[in-house]
């Protein structure tokens, strides 16, 4: 439009003018004057697309390191941010694809496995500039880097995606969570719920639907008040595949059916409902583990109140419909294995996923210790007992659901167990 108003009153002011010599300046120095217009066009349009694409790289950046904190795989967090990308302006025909990286492959934070780096490249049409170069377009490129911080640990986590009270508080309990959360991930309105004369201590606490009764039942050491409707929490051991299950073990089983006061150690092995006392098995007597996985297959466990349980470097397995039943009173010290080349490293219970559904009881006395995480994926869990209060041991709880009727208290200094807690209220930052 510039241009055609300057040759308009160039035109004037030639049909004015007696000197031709005007005429034939203007003349010369138009096309300079088109072409200068022409190339500021185009470089414009170059800025633009720029700009629009580095908002494109930080939507994708972004996206992709959401699903990075949801525990997804990099199948799933470059299919979000490639997505992302072509959702916000980057061209889906002329641009190449997009260069996704977790962690990044540059910058600052190279390596960081909480970053996600996107790298995108438009191939615009070269318009006037085309006259003076052999190519036919111009690479335009963005980049962006996002990165999870800010999250918080859990000792207790309630996967259920829709139940109401799938954390839940009752009747007189009372709860002390040392250095770490409380987590939720139901849509309800309850999703973590206090009622009746409960007393819990802890950091902070998250859900993705809402958190009921916290007032006069919550104390927060760490936040200055619950974060609702927040993202869902990954399953921090959702990679975890159940071992062989072995032979019936029919020695281990008769070891473990003793009478109070026996004494017995046992290594590991299946425990299945062949045999002596069937689907039923009772635990009264005092029980060392050596060291390893003890499986359970199809079996009722109750571990009576006469019981002591030791045991370091063991993890338990439930499969088969297995239930524990842990009555009051037990003396418990159980520890999960710490070494970083055993597959279940940190993890003390282990509930198989397919079982889903089914409940479970732990209870204890002031004198039971579980080291480690106790997970039931798809079961109920109700705790009652009282674990030790002990600021340095490591229990984290992560079931479907999860009630408490009774004293407790949980940790999360998992350090010399070589773990971590898993983690909530995380924010998602663009660094790069």
């Amino acid at each position: 439009m510039r241009v055609l108003t300057i040759v308009s009153r160039f035109g004037a002011f030639c049909r004015q003018s007696t000197h031709g010599s005007v005429a034939v300046m203007m003349a010369l120095s138009m096309p300079v004057i088109v072409g200068f217009c022409a190339l500021g066009g185009e470089v414009m349009f170059w800025q633009y697309t720029q700009r629009t694409l580095q908002g494109a790289a930080d939507a994708a950046s972004f996206s992709g390191a959401g699903q990075l904190a949801q525990g997804r795989d990099g199948t799933v967090i470059d299919s979000a941010a490639s997505n992302a990308a072509y959702e916000t302006g980057l061209h889906l025909l002329r641009a190449d694809t997009p260069i996704i990286s977790t962690p990044p492959t540059s910058g600052v934070f190279a390596g960081d496995a909480n970053a996600v780096e996107v790298t995108l490249q438009d191939n615009l049409p070269r318009l006037f500039t085309g006259i003076f170069y052999a190519t036919d377009t111009i690479a335009v490129r963005a980049r962006s880097v996002a990165r999870i911080a800010g999250g918080r640990p859990a000792c207790i986590l309630a996967l259920n995606k829709t139940a109401g009270q799938a954390v839940s508080f009752s009747g007189s309990s009372e709860l002390e969570l040392d250095g770490c959360d409380i987590a939720s991930n139901s849509i309800a309105d309850d999703a973590i719920d206090f009622s009746g004369a409960t007393d819990v201590t802890a950091e902070c606490a998250s859900a993705v639907g809402g958190i009921d009764g916290a007032s006069g039942s919550l104390t927060l050491t760490d936040c200055a008040a619950v974060f609702e409707g927040t993202r869902s929490f990954p399953d921090p051991y959702d990679h975890l595949a159940l071992p062989a299950i072995g032979a019936c073990d029919s020695a281990l089983k008769t070891d473990l059916r003793v009478n109070p006061g026996d004494v017995r150690t046992v290594s590991p092995g299946t425990v299945c409902a062949a045999g002596a006392g069937g689907s039923n098995l009772g635990i009264k007597g005092d029980i060392t583990f050596n060291a390893g996985v003890y499986i359970f297959d199809g079996v009722d466990i109750s571990i009576n109140a006469t019981a002591e349980l030791r045991g370091t470097d063991v993890t338990f397995v439930f499969t088969g419909g297995t239930t524990i039943n842990i009555n009051g009173g037990a003396d418990i010290e159980l520890v999960a294995p710490s070494d970083p080349l055993d597959p279940y490293q940190g993890i003390l219970f282990f509930a198989d996923p397919a079982d889903a559904g089914l409940s479970h009881s732990l209870s204890g006395s002031s004198a039971t210790s579980f080291t480690g995480v106790l997970y039931f994926p798809t079961s109920d869990v109700t705790f009652t007992g009282t674990n030790d209060a002990n600021p340095n041991a490591c229990t984290l709880l992560v079931a479907d659901t999860v009630a408490f009727t009774g004293a407790s208290f949980f940790a999360s200094d998992c350090t010399n167990l070589g773990i971590s807690a898993a983690e909530t209220a995380q924010v998602i930052l663009i660094v790069e």
